[in-house]
């Protein structure tokens, strides 16, 4: 298969954006307003509370549950809602928004979950190992109550989430581009931005944010690979029930009645968003033929494949037509050799030794006044600190984006490299140039082995080209 299927599906039914606004609108706020006229009877019938009794006592291990139920509720009407929208605004079937055969694929469902539950579970056994002494294991009523909810609940919620992010919105935005991983990467981002809330204070929200971006990041890689959503889907449905029934971490809901009870904050052995990088190397084992697909330019069906009118020689600059083999002033080859890898790798390593130096530099002159300035009013250690950082990303996203405007920083001018227009080898714009720096972010990720996606991508990619490449349709060739 030389073609991700599972995308084309979005163009079945009627796409108009104002299709997708109005799915989306109604779906989330919708069923969030049709629950609230629902519990309306339930808050005017309920008696006032004894003002003395002790309403910790009151609700300790109840208002975690009926969270839950709510939730449960929320999601059922979410998704109730979704598939009339689906049905009869879009004409489309749900189906087809988890794969290409139509019919629902179970044993990779499974596969998905048992994946998942096994890796986080040795995560939580690890945890549990460290810290013997400061966990109590309970087997209880209430626990079987959470455990029986949850798999309930969560089946529904963790389903629904995955066919609207990865199934509705990344198909519908797959429309929209020829790149697989735009869609992949922007539905992430809202995946993720969802989940703000799960944490109880601004440092945990963006921990939650990193770790659900990772984990949407790795389904949605996993979804594009096959061709189908169920393995996601599993996976999904697994990661819910576990971290709400095994320990008592999720902020959010409150203290729920969890298999353990930790006396500290459960960090599931390692960090969780190295967990779906695991996930991903055994879905994907002696099959990293199928992610080459996710970070190659795909044309989708019945679209005939883009030839430019016009193509630029690198040497002299002369404008040739699209088709053209040779430079029509020079006699060059238009074509030009794909930077290698190890080649591009020492330009950005003599770029990074320049940014060190120059942050070295900034990092100096703020200590510098930091100790010149006694006045903390004036310029405290934690401005100064604010500011040398603020300045050292500016400086470094305005050499990257005004040097490479032209073609070549400093490393690759070294190497001898250029980066040009992936279709007219033209010197890239503004637009393209920011485009790809900004996303540099992606190609760090991991960020504990920063650059790793990104060489993963460049070496699979046929014009070696990394993310960022690949957003703003550029590549980088010998100079």
């Amino acid at each position: 298969m030389d073609r991700i299927t599972f995308l084309d599906n979005a163009r079945q039914g009627k796409n108009n954006w104002w299709r997708y606004l109005l799915t989306s609108i109604t779906t989330w706020i919708g069923s969030f307003i049709l629950l609230l006229l629902m519990l309306i009877p339930f808050i005017i019938l309920t008696p006032p509370t004894d003002m003395d009794i002790n309403p910790d006592k009151v609700t300790e291990g109840i208002t975690p549950l009926l969270f839950i139920v709510t939730l449960g509720i929320y999601y059922t009407l979410s998704f109730l809602i979704f598939y009339g929208f689906s049905r009869f605004i879009h004409h489309k079937q749900i189906i087809n928004m988890i794969n290409t055969v139509n019919r629902f694929n179970w044993k990779r469902m499974l596969k998905g979950a048992g994946l998942w539950s096994l890796i986080m579970g040795v995560a939580i056994l690890l945890d549990v190992l460290l810290n013997p002494s400061s966990v109590k294991l309970s087997l209880d009523l209430p626990f079987l109550t959470l455990l029986i909810l949850s798999l309930i609940i969560f089946t529904i919620q963790a389903s629904f989430e995955e066919i609207f992010f990865r199934g509705y919105l990344m198909q519908g935005i797959g429309l929209l581009t020829r790149k697989p991983f735009l869609p992949l990467f922007f539905t992430s981002v809202i995946f993720a931005i969802g989940h703000f809330w799960n944490g109880e204070n601004f440092a945990t929200s963006l921990t939650a944010v990193f770790n659900m971006f990772i984990f949407g990041i790795v389904l949605g890689i996993i979804t594009l690979g096959e061709n189908s959503l169920e393995t996601a889907i599993g996976a999904h449905i697994a990661n819910n029930i576990l971290v709400t029934t095994m320990v008592n971490g999720v902020d959010f809901m409150g203290d729920l009645p969890s298999m353990f009870t930790m006396g500290f904050e459960p960090s599931l052995g390692v960090p969780y968003f190295i967990l779906p990088f695991i996930l991903l190397a055994v879905v994907f084992w002696k099959k990293s033929d199928k992610l080459s697909l996710i970070f190659k330019t795909q044309h989708r069906l019945n679209e005939t494949p883009h030839i430019p009118s016009e193509i630029q020689c690198v040497d002299c600059k002369t404008i040739n037509p699209g088709i053209s083999t040779y430079c029509m002033n020079c006699g060059e080859p238009i074509a030009r050799e794909y930077a290698s890898i190890p080649r591009k790798l020492v330009a950005f390593l003599i770029d990074m030794m320049l940014f060190t130096i120059l942050s070295g530099v900034l990092l100096a002159i703020m200590m510098f006044l930091t100790l010149t300035i006694p006045n903390p009013d004036i310029l405290s250690p934690e401005l100064a600190s604010g500011i040398w950082i603020i300045l050292t990303i500016i400086i470094i996203l305005f050499y990257l984006i005004l040097m490479e405007k032209n073609g070549k920083t400093i490393g690759k001018i070294v190497m001898r490299l250029r980066v040009v227009a992936e279709d007219t080898q033209k010197p890239i714009s503004y637009q393209q140039s920011i485009l790809r720096n900004l996303f540099l972010v992606a190609d760090m990720i991991p960020f504990i082995l920063p650059g790793l996606l990104g060489l993963i991508v460049s070496v699979k990619s046929d014009r070696k080209q990394r993310i960022g490449d690949m957003v703003a349709g550029t590549i980088v060739i010998r100079d």
